[in-house]
Formats: structure tokens, sequence, C-alpha cells
């Protein structure tokens, strides 16, 4: 069922499969692990720390995965993952090879530009299992040139692979077969060879990213009930610098009230969100420092995959009530409509633990309006990184201003600092488990005349009174923010699909025109 925005009307359709504890892994992949790195009972907040491949759940694939030295996923074009797009439910089942003639069965127009996902109903059997894995159909490589000759820019599947199981390792490709069995069960069920039938590794799936064209697999949720349609599709990875793929939430809205549901035109667009990948920032608190191995390498393996240990609260990210709020909602639990819509970049430009007041939210232009989705520029992304400006000595969000974004009945709420909250209402000062850095409280007395306990009595304020009221933050905005201050927008910021999840990892994308619903002037 799709989640409805009540103000504009627009139906938001969830094809993701969950990601989290005990996902589906490709067969002699390392399964996915999570383990606490605090708890709410000692530090007042649920934090995380997983380990993954990006290849787990549904996720979305770099040149770089297969294709030596080619792009890696925080380098391809940000406009492959949004557009139209058309779900093509095509009429496959076991080992059956998708042919471009089932393609054009389905009866929907691919057109240049397209997003092209397609539902062979397999995603009914996604799960821990072989048949998901190993009986499932796959894309012809007559298919995947079909697809680049219509100049679609981004091919889902909702199987585990773009390639039929026996053009992978699984068979007698490289790498395998990691099931020996397999060729010899096709061959008494089929009749045929698989050397003869697959003599490829890999062929659909090389091909398509050769051409540049990103692909994602294990495509579920409501899939079924949007086939062979056009639709307006958002699958936004995150910007993984080095990154040979990353887990996606995929969205399908659709306007009712609309002949056409998506734009044909190019839309001008910006990134929000910073570079993330070995180098990127940590809090500093006590969770582990994030790590980084190769599971596959292109010299050996044909493919190149990399191993992340790391928690969800480093970069641009989305924090949940959960985080905050002891027996909360996670992750999952926001409406996705809360994702996408109008909003507005305000310029507040703060100094050194300076606080954004409620005038200031007032006093900004453009005026933010109920229904908004808020992106605040201080101007402090411009210190991003691991110095103690950024972190100790940022201005930021606290009580008041908080209260004043509930009150206005704004959707969701991006803000270019180290957190929701002014660092000085954390526990880097004397709130909960800290002061982290109790230096602080000495160089505020000195430098204010004043007690940071006074000015600051409250712990994490902006966070819970947000959270508590189902507003999503985001914190570590940055990237082209400068250049949008004082516009009214749209913006899509869809985070991943982690069951239990204390936040996410998040693309921020902002559109100078609507790839769906109406003009932000309109709003």
């Amino acid at each position: 069922m799709p989640s409805i925005d009540p103000n504009t009307g627009l139906e938001f359709f969830d094809l993701s499969q969950p990601w989290g504890h005990g996902t589906p892994v490709w067969p002699g992949f390392p399964g996915v692990t999570i383990e606490r790195g605090s708890f709410h009972a000692l530090m007042g907040t649920l934090t995380q720390r997983f380990s993954t491949t990006m290849h787990a759940s549904t996720h979305v694939n770099a040149p770089l995965h297969l294709v030596p030295m080619a792009a890696p996923i925080g380098a391809v074009p940000l406009d492959h993952f949004f557009g139209p797009a058309v779900v093509l439910g095509v009429n496959v089942g076991k080992w059956d090879l998708i042919e471009p003639e089932h393609l054009e069965a389905c009866g929907v127009e691919i057109r240049a530009g397209d997003i092209v996902l397609i539902n062979t109903g397999w995603h009914n059997q996604y799960g821990d299992n072989q048949p998901y894995y190993a009986h499932a159909p796959g894309l012809s490589q007559a298919s995947a040139h079909y697809l680049i000759d219509k100049g679609v820019k981004l091919v889902g599947i909702d199987t585990a692979a773009i390639d039929h199981p026996l053009a992978t390792s699984l068979g007698p490709q490289r790498g395998g077969p990691l099931l020996p069995r397999l060729a010899a069960e096709y061959q008494v069920e089929t009749g045929a060879d698989p050397t003869d039938k697959f003599p490829e590794w890999q062929p659909a799936h090389k091909a398509l990213l050769q051409a540049g064209i990103p692909t994602i697999e294990d495509l579920g949720g409501d899939l079924s009930e949007v086939s062979n349609q056009r639709l307006t599709v958002v699958a936004t990875p995150y910007r993984w610098k080095e990154g040979d793929a990353s887990i996606v939430r995929v969205v399908a809205i659709r306007d009712p009230k609309a002949s056409e549901t998506a734009t044909t035109a190019p839309v001008a667009h910006h990134d929000l969100t910073h570079g993330w990948g070995y180098d990127v920032n940590c809090w500093p608190g006590k969770n582990p420092i994030h790590d980084f191995k190769r599971h596959q390498f292109h010299a050996r393996d044909g493919a190149f995959v990399l191993h992340m240990s790391t928690i969800m609260h480093r970069g641009t990210h989305m924090d949940c009530p959960l985080h905050v709020l002891a027996g909360t909602h996670d992750i999952t639990g926001f409406d996705l409509w809360k994702f996408y819509g109008t909003g507005v970049v305000v310029y507040i430009p703060k100094k050194r633990w300076e606080v954004i007041t409620a005038e200031d939210l007032e006093a900004a232009t453009p005026a933010i309006q109920p229904g908004d989705i808020v992106m605040i520029n201080t101007g402090y992304h411009k210190h991003y990184g691991d110095n103690p400006d950024y972190y100790a000595y940022s201005p930021g969000l606290y009580k008041e201003a908080a209260e004043w974004l509930v009150e206005k009945g704004v959707k969701l709420v991006g803000i270019d600092v180290q957190a929701l909250d002014h660092p000085l209402g954390t526990y880097l000062g004397p709130h909960g488990p800290g002061p982290m850095q109790p230096a602080l409280i000495d160089e505020y007395k000195a430098e204010t005349g004043r007690n940071m306990s006074d000015d600051f009595p409250h712990w994490e304020p902006a966070h819970k009174i947000l959270m508590s009221n189902g507003i999503p933050g985001i914190e570590n905005i940055g990237g082209n923010l400068d250049e949008l201050s004082g516009k009214r927008l749209t913006f899509a910021a869809f985070p991943w699909k982690w069951t239990g999840g204390d936040g996410s990892f998040v693309r921020v994308v902002a559109f100078e025109e609507p790839i769906i619903g109406q003009k932000p002037e309109e709003a």
C-alpha cells in the first residue's frame, strides 16, 4: 500500500527489501553483523555498529563493481538515480532468460532517459534460501544491449543478480562453482548444457556497467502494485567516494492527479551531501573508528567488493526517535512522504558557539511554511572535517528553535553542523555520560563569563523535541548549500530500510523543478 502525502496527495511506493540483522547475502559473502555501540541505559542514546558489504538487500552497483578503473558509486552522475521510470512485469519463471521480447510484451514504452525496473515475481522468494539465489530467472545479454540501445539510465531487477544464476559464480563461471551440483541439476531439468547456454560470466551485468548504466538488485516491496506502469523513481545511493555499491531505498512516486507522472526534461539538481569514505569524520565520542577491507579484487575475482564496519552517525545522515528515545520507532517508522517535498534553504549565519533562535527561524527567507522541508545553512559546513572547530565549537539548534519548528509544522529538518543540537547541549559538555571534553566547561566560562550548565541546561533537547514529534533530522549537510540559500526548492532524502535502525546514511538532493508534484513556488 502506498504512503500518501496528506498535503499533496502524492503516492509513495517502497520497492526495497528490508536490511538489518539476518539479511540474506550472496552465497559466500560475509553476513551482516550488528552490535550495540552505545546503550540507552548507559549513554542515553542507541548507536549500533554494523559490518556488511553493500551487496546485501536492495542495492545499486557502480561500474567499478565489475569494470576495473571505472566510476565508483560516489562518482556516478546523480541524475542516473531519479526521474521517469517504467516498471515491467515480465512473465518468466525458474531459470528463464529474460529476452527483449519479454520486455516488449509488457506493453509499456521504454523511452530514452528512463529508469527500468523489472518485476519477475522472484522477490516473493526473497530470503536465505537456495531457490532465491540458484533458481532465479535472469537478464540475457541481448536484453542488456536492447536496454542500452534504448538509452536507459538505470536498470533494476527483483532477483539477487542481473544475470542468470548459471552465468554467475554459483555455476561453472569465474569464482565458481559455489553450488557445484547446480550445473548438473540445470542440465537434467532443461536438457541444455549450461556451459553452452551460458558461456560467459555475467555478460548482461558487465554490458550495462561498461555502458555506464548502474544496476539495482534485490528489488521488492510494493513492486507488483506498480507493474507495467510509468512512474517517477528515486533511488539515490550514498555518496561513497570509493564504493563499489550502495544499499539504497528505491521509491516509486505517483501523482494520481496528473496524466504524466514525471517530467521528461532534464531537471536541475544539487547534491547537499558530504562525500563519505576512508577519511570520513567521526564524532569525538566512544564509538569505534570505521574500518574497510577488500572482500573481492578485480585481478583475483573479476569483481571489486568492499566490506565495511562502521556506524550510521557519520557524514551526512538521518536520525530517528530510537536513537535518542528508548522504546520509540526505528528509521523505518517514518512515512515515506516525509522524505520528499517542497521546502527552503535558509541562511542563518552563525559563529562559534552561537545558538540558532526561534527569532532567527521566524525571520528567515524564504519564509518557512507548514509542511516544509527545512535545510539550515549556518556556514559551518565549510569547517567540515576532523577538527575541533567543527565538532566542539559549532553553532546549533537548541530547545526554543526546535519547539518553533514543531509548532510551525515542518516535516523534515537538516542542518550543516555536527548534530541537531548545539555541541554544549550534548555529552561533549556536562550532559549524560559527559563531559567528554571537560576543558570546554572552563573555556566557555573564560570566554563568555557564564556557566555552561546555566546556558545549556538540557541534554539534546532539539533531538528529543523533533523526534518525539515525528520530524526526521539530518546532520552534516553540505555540498551545494551556499548557492541554494534563500531559495524554495524540492528535496528528496530517502534513508535505508533498516529494520531496528537508529539512523541512516542519506543522500540529500535538491531540485530546482520538482521531478513530480507541484512546483515549489506553488506550494
